[in-house]
């Protein structure tokens, strides 16, 4: 039923710009990834809890021994239309490998011009998360084969229905780019420690960001905050399990309450990025810095960070990358709680962080056509800081069109 719906709303928004092509002008432009890839080390119980999770499986999860094409292989169509009078429509099916390439209709926005300055876009959007949101899964706009996923992760939440302000300025010699947004978004997120999906919503979510560049020099900062509806994770995999636990221990009712309230997932959620970018003569250097999470909660804040620096020869840009994706785990809260009910809380809140690990690897791009870039790398991902790396490769082709 899923599917059904997916392919339903492509094909309506299909059939709605295919209609209006005798009133205006129908653009069509794509992009797509053909990649593969493999990694050289056997699965290992790094964490020791009986079971071989995702991260300890190959590189982030992607891939394992076996060669595969499906992981981070993608198509996209864009279809956009120049309506007149500073109105546009802009639409986006995608399909993706992991979704064994199911259709999506992953953009369906109307944009309108105020001025050269100002511009509203309303629908169904990326929200702006961190520094390359805007084209996160279009391989060809970027030099490794893929961005730094210690920042750029694949989260549910990342496209949303809402308005957006757009704005760019001049200040003399530096040009800013801004937005404004306002949106919501529901559908469900994955847990992998507790092993499947649970529907969850952001609501009210707040969003702003701004981009000065001048000549080879580009500063970034943006993030957003939102009311972040996690009740389906807090009363099926976390409450329980405190109840099973008061049954236990014998914690008293007022103490249960208090310490579901603790470490309960839902909550206000808050995600900051700010980072630079350069490119001079040549050689580049990008660092992002994000830092994530729901206040008040059992959500340990997310810090995360990754470098990157290389050098562009002609046709080809080699390009090393380092990368870091820590929680760490504060239980500061849990402070004024018995020491059984505080035991009991420390569990789930460790229990429930996500993996963390930290990486390098080292690629390169060989731009062989005007609209079309060949890329490989070689990586070391070294999942949980536990000292044990996890050794692959990966190539592919991005194209657009």
């Amino acid at each position: 039923m899923k599917q059904f719906k997916k392919l339903k709303t492509a094909l309506l928004v299909a059939s709605v710009c295919c209609s209006a092509a005798t009133m205006a002008e129908v653009r069509f432009n794509g992009f797509a990834s053909i990649k593969a890839g493999v990694v050289f080390d056997d699965a290992t119980d790094l964490n020791g809890n009986g079971a071989i999770d995702p991260v300890e499986e190959a590189y982030f999860g992607l891939y394992d021994k076996d060669l595969s094409f499906k992981p981070e292989s993608i198509f996209a169509l864009q279809v956009s239309s120049d309506l007149g009078e500073n109105l546009s429509v802009t639409a986006q099916f995608y399909a993706d490998g992991r979704e064994d390439f199911d259709v999506e209709a992953r953009w369906a926005y109307l944009s309108y011009e105020i001025n050269d300055s100002w511009k509203v876009n309303l629908g169904r959007m990326v929200l702006p998360m961190f520094y390359k949101s805007e084209f996160q899964k279009v391989g060809y706009a970027f030099n490794g084969v893929r961005l730094p996923t210690a920042v750029y992760g694949d989260f549910d939440f990342a496209v949303v229905e809402g308005v957006r302000v757009d704005n760019s300025t001049e200040l003399g010699d530096w040009s800013m780019n801004s937005s404004f947004g306002y949106s919501s978004w529901d559908g469900e997120v994955v847990i992998s420690s507790l092993g499947g999906a649970f529907p969850a919503a952001f609501k009210n979510t707040m969003s702003a960001n701004t981009e000065l560049s001048w000549e080879w020099f580009t500063f970034f900062v943006g993030g957003f905050i939102a009311e972040v509806d996690f009740s389906a994770i807090d009363n099926s995999a976390l409450y329980p399990q405190i109840d099973a636990a008061a049954g236990a221990f014998g914690l008293n009712a007022t103490e249960v309450a208090n310490l579901k309230d603790t470490v309960k997932f839902s909550g206000d959620g808050q995600y900051y990025y700010i980072g630079a970018s350069i490119d001079y003569n040549d050689w580049l250097l990008t660092v992002e810095y994000a830092d994530y999470g729901v206040k008040d909660s059992g959500d340990s804040f997310n810090e995360v960070y990754y470098v990157t620096a290389g050098k562009r020869i002609n046709e080809f840009t080699i390009l090393y990358t380092y990368e870091d994706y820590d929680q760490p785990i504060d239980l500061s809260h849990l402070d004024s709680f018995s020491p059984v009910a505080k035991q009991v809380g420390a569990g789930l809140m460790e229990a429930l962080a996500a993996a963390t690990f930290k990486s390098q690897s080292i690629s390169l791009r060989y731009d062989f056509h005007s609209n079309a870039a060949l890329k490989a790398d070689i990586f070391s991902a070294e999942p949980l800081h536990m000292n044990k790396s996890i050794s692959g490769m990966s190539f592919g082709i991005d194209l657009v069109f």
